[in-house]
């Protein structure tokens, strides 16, 4: 991640450990406002409470309808949206008790050394365009291999090893049809010792009628829901 795209501040991670990591926006930030703080302070003006918008870098680093800085970059004291969250005048605070919503302390925190070390407000991540990221060409594994490995490794995990045949088919044919593979078709499996075996038997899954059923079960249910209540 970038500079400009982080906020360069510690955060809280696993386990409970404070360790050195960038906050993204997108990532750290916009969920907890639009779980906590949006419905008030977003897009909607007919809803927008004391003329306070957050989801905006305009709105957040402009003046509330008092006329008081919403974010000053830097400077909790001046910031009204932060003497706002730590306020404890139920009708000052946010977000307000009659919302029925409260932000935890790593909320808190985390909003805090946002305001602290300040921000580059982000798009919403469904018109940020994806970045490839550079993956080891190794013949033992593959993008996601690495990608998942890559995870594990900061969470001081390690990667399982690779099931035995039997298995893996099962699962793989359970995925792809829902269905436990046949008797004769795991023979086939067991028996197919050529390099590609694995590969030959997600394409003949892939090209299976069961794997359509399988894909179509998900919005069967929901059309099965509405139907069933009502729109």
């Amino acid at each position: 991640m970038s500079a400009d795209e982080s906020f360069g501040v510690d955060v809280f991670l696993l386990c409970g450990l404070a360790v050195a990591k960038p906050v993204s926006y997108n990532r750290d930030i916009r969920p907890i406002l639009s779980d906590k703080c949006f419905s008030c302070h977003g897009l909607d003006a007919k809803h927008r409470e004391a003329d306070m918008r957050l989801d905006t870098a305009e709105g957040a680093y402009g003046k509330a309808e008092s006329g008081a800085a919403i974010i000053v970059l830097g400077n909790l004291l001046d910031s009204e949206a932060w003497k706002r969250i730590i306020s404890t005048d139920k009708d000052e605070v946010m977000p307000p008790p009659k919302s029925h919503k409260t932000l935890t302390d790593d909320e808190k925190a985390i909003i805090k050394r946002r305001i602290e070390g300040g921000t580059v407000y982000e798009k919403h991540w469904a018109f940020v365009p994806a970045k490839r990221l550079a993956i080891p060409s190794a013949e033992t594994q593959n993008a996601i291999d690495f990608l998942i490995a890559s995870s594990l490794q900061k969470a001081g995990l390690s990667i399982s090893n690779e099931a035995d045949r039997s298995t893996l088919l099962r699962r793989l044919t359970l995925d792809l049809t829902g269905l436990p593979p046949t008797p004769e078709e795991l023979h086939e499996f067991l028996n197919d010792k050529n390099a590609g075996a694995y590969e030959r038997q997600v394409e003949r899954l892939l090209a299976s009628p069961r794997h359509g059923e399988q894909m179509a079960v998900a919005w069967l249910d929901l059309a099965r829901y509405g139907d069933t209540n009502g729109y």
